[in-house]
């Protein structure tokens, strides 16, 4: 090859190489041939087809429209040489060589002809033709390889553009997966999750026909469940999928898919045996790809991508774009679904306790008026009750001394009984008195300064006849030292102390030992009164000092007396406590302060 020749070839490739367009290219490159190269008249390049036809794609000057010719190898056995070969070849005389298409030897005027392979990455790319119009060409063995080399510097520039191309689409995809990713994690609702995944699924599988169907792991079927379409709305998709019912029974297509957890594309679904094909052609579907919605290593749903109406190819690449987009959609998908669910569990439930919560409102209302009204019947019940009572005492009192006569010996047990009986119903009514005062708030305590070893000492003298009668033994303890002084109700205090002296002496056995213990501090006075009795139930301790609540029914009382000592003691700003076991005993303990709150 002469230097002249390599000077053309350097010079066309670095006008080649400088363009980025694969059409700039190809025009350069048949302009290059035709005017710097060859000097042929015409010089056409066609682009190979996904059929193995070559369409008309670049030429120099064509008397007709290079794009609306179509070279069909079956039709041409020149054409299929240069395929079979993969190399260029050369009809000097078309009339004596007849493999070329007649039919474009007529168009053109063909008389001689030059055909060369573009290869790009060992696969024929497209095919270069260089003829003169009307006349044979003069071409060079020399011209021939310059031609040549130019076509493989061409192939070259190309296969780079694809290169290029193809790493700038994988970074668009890279990136578009990135934003759908974003997009669907910031998407907290249902229709968010949906609109987010239809417009990247768009863009990710170049279809507008795209469908979401849950799966019904109970019934086996397939159910619609959202739609993009521009062909069908959805009512008359869910119309179609009610008539038609989709089961993983009746469609292998789709078992495959759910049970396998893999995603799968079918170029033509009637030559293929696993798709439903009355589905298929209801719904006029060609091609499809359908990808598993996995969430929580369960298959909840398949996302159905068909092709309408015309078949269509598919690529790994596309198909591989597409699953990671439904992979990231069911998470997402699956917790909005979740979260709604549960929202709306909630709000239902939340509805419920309102309604029940204003049932409860009026209950406690209605409630708070019985408990008033108890409590009005109780303070006057028990006002009512006393006077009567007193009077009855009185009567009694006045027969007891002989003022009207003197009495035998069984008059006198009987009225001694009566009095005692009165006795207790006025400390009774008294009781119910006191507990309907505090009730209704009305209950106030009277503060004086009192010794508290003399109070101690008056409800012992109380007692004393209790304690003699059932062979008990009594014994105070007391810091003798200390001084003590309390500012607290007296009487109220007497009574705390009555209260659990007569519970101590009503559940200890004969013989038995009660203790009263007084602990004086700087500011607070502690108080224990311990019994050696039958102590209380494990169970029964926590109603302990709940009004009406009595630990023994078969003791007489109104269950009030441990519930009024501990209000009692608290408006004194004190508390009780008690330790309990059954068999051994109690110790019933309560604070005061020293000082009037």
């Amino acid at each position: 090859m002469e230097l002249k020749s390599f000077q053309k070839l350097f010079q066309m490739t670095k006008v080649i190489n400088s363009q980025f367009e694969m059409s700039e290219i190809l025009q350069v490159f048949v302009d290059a041939i035709a005017g710097e190269i060859t000097q042929a008249d015409l010089v056409g390049f066609f682009l190979k087809q996904p059929d193995g036809t070559f369409q008309g794609y670049k030429g120099n000057k064509l008397p007709v429209d290079i794009t609306e010719l179509l070279i069909d190898p079956r039709e041409d056995e020149f054409v299929r040489d240069i395929l079979r070969n993969q190399a260029s070849d050369y009809i000097s005389d078309t009339s004596i060589d007849l493999r070329l298409d007649q039919s474009k030897r007529q168009l053109l005027k063909i008389k001689s002809i030059l055909g060369i392979p573009v290869i790009v990455e060992n696969d024929v790319f497209g095919l270069v033709f260089v003829h003169d119009f009307g006349k044979p060409m003069n071409i060079t063995q020399e011209q021939m390889e310059v031609t040549e080399a130019f076509v493989n510097m061409a192939s070259v520039a190309i296969r780079n553009i694809r290169m290029f191309e193809q790493r700038q689409l994988l970074m668009e995809k890279q990136q578009l997966l990135l934003d759908a990713t974003k997009a669907l994690s910031e998407s907290l609702s249902v229709k968010d999750v949906l609109n987010t995944f239809f417009h990247y699924m768009r863009k990710a599988s170049g279809s507008k026909d795209i469908g979401i169907h849950l799966y019904n792991e109970k019934e086996h079927t397939i159910e619609p469940y959202q739609l993009s379409s521009e062909n069908v709305t959805v009512d008359e998709w869910k119309v179609k999928h009610r008539e038609v019912k989709l089961t993983i029974e009746n469609d292998r297509l789709l078992y495959e898919v759910i049970t396998q957890k893999k995603s799968a594309a079918i170029e033509d679904v009637y030559a293929d045996p696993r798709p439903n094909h009355k589905a298929f052609v209801s719904f006029d579907i060609r091609s499809i790809m359908v990808f598993p919605l996995v969430a929580k290593g369960s298959v909840y749903g398949v996302v159905a991508i068909p092709s309408i109406g015309k078949p269509r190819k598919y690529e790994a690449s596309i198909l591989e774009f597409c699953q990671s987009i439904s992979d990231a959609t069911a998470t997402a998908l699956s917790n909005a679904q979740h979260t709604e669910t549960l929202d709306h569990s909630v709000n239902e439930r939340s509805i419920e306790l309102q309604h029940a919560n204003f049932k409860l409102e009026g209950l406690v209302r209605e409630l708070e008026h019985l408990n008033e009204l108890k409590s009005d019947f109780i303070a006057t019940l028990s006002h009512e009750l006393r006077t009567p009572i007193t009077a009855v005492k009185g009567s009694v009192d006045i027969l007891s001394k002989g003022i009207l006569g003197g009495l035998n010996d069984s008059q006198k047990d009987l009225l001694d009984i009566a009095s005692k009986s009165i006795e207790r119903l006025l400390d009774q009514v008294n009781e119910l008195l006191d507990f309907a005062k505090m009730e209704n708030g009305k209950f106030e305590l009277v503060y004086t300064e009192a010794d508290f070893k003399e109070i101690i000492k008056e409800s012992v003298h109380i007692v004393q006849s209790l304690i003699n009668k059932k062979k008990l033994i009594l014994v105070v303890e007391s810091d003798a030292e200390t001084d003590t002084i309390v500012s607290v109700d007296k009487q109220r205090i007497l009574q705390i102390l009555l209260n659990l002296l007569s519970n101590a002496i009503k559940f200890t056995p004969p013989m038995g030992v009660i203790t009263i213990k007084s602990i004086f501090e700087e500011t607070v006075l502690t108080v224990e009164v311990h019994d050696s009795g039958i102590g209380i139930p494990y169970e029964k301790q926590k109603n302990i000092f709940t009004k009406f609540y009595q630990a023994n029914n078969q003791i007489n009382g109104t269950g009030l007396g441990l519930a009024i000592s501990k209000q009692l003691i608290e408006l004194h700003g004190g508390r009780i406590w008690f330790e309990s076991t059954e068999g051994q005993g109690s110790v019933f303990k309560f604070t005061l302060p020293k000082g009037e709150e």
